[in-house]
């Protein structure tokens, strides 16, 4: 797998540019591209990307295929997606796109059985949320003064709302009659939802009765800041 060049280090204190407001970004999950539009602009800007490639040996000799931006969350006038262990990609606009990466120091050992990485801006920080099959989340803050991910005590009061694909939000749980420093995660092709209490570590099933059934995710995310 190919690597992105280095980012340099970012603040959490860090002033978001002007060219930065205002900007609404369009991915496609599919494809290695991404549209792109200032707000008040008139027209979007569609760009193919190129974060590196995978192999796929078990399809045979010399099967590649183009990496996507998955989970991807705005934090301080920066795009970061793909959250890892070892590693975080980073796009900027300069006001033309520019992908880099973060290399984590210290990185923490993966979880056995890790299946989904979700990326979450939430206050002054940038979370990460791993679910390992449907027990044991996992939730990390990250350090940008030591760039390394750090476990989470909490969540400062809010809940983390996560889609059954990429998409992660946070809001004031007391505003939205949620319990606090809780995780709610939806999984495709069912009808329950896993809460997950940061604070504590417990976790419980509820069930949706008379929620639809999605198996499909959108075509587009959106992303404001």
């Amino acid at each position: 797998m190919t690597s992105l060049p280095s980012a340099p280090a970012c603040s959490p204190t860090t002033l978001i540019p002007p060219i930065h407001r205002g900007l609404v970004l369009l991915i496609e999950p599919d494809n290695p591209v991404i549209h792109y539009c200032q707000i008040g602009g008139d027209e979007w800007v569609k760009y193919e990307y190129d974060i590196g490639t995978l192999d796929l040996p078990d399809l045979g000799e010399g099967c590649k295929e183009k990496l996507v931006i998955c989970s991807i969350a705005a934090f301080n006038g920066r795009f970061y997606f793909n959250g890892g262990f070892d590693e975080l990609g980073v796009l900027e606009f300069t006001p033309a796109p520019a992908f880099s990466s973060v290399a984590i120091r210290d990185a923490i050992e993966q979880p056995f059985g890790f299946e989904k990485v979700f990326l979450v801006e939430s206050g002054q920080g940038l979370f990460m949320v791993s679910l390992i099959s449907f027990s044991d989340p996992n939730v990390v803050r990250m350090d940008f003064s030591r760039q390394e991910w750090r476990e989470a005590g909490d969540i400062g009061g809010r809940a983390f709302l996560l889609s059954p694909w990429y998409f992660g939000a946070s809001r004031p749980a007391a505003e939205c009659g949620l319990e606090p420093d809780c995780v709610y995660a939806a999984y495709a092709g069912t009808k329950r939802l896993v809460l997950f209490n940061v604070k504590d570590g417990t976790m419980r099933l509820q069930d949706l009765d008379g929620a639809p059934v999605s198996k499909q995710a959108s075509l587009m995310l959106i992303y404001l800041f």
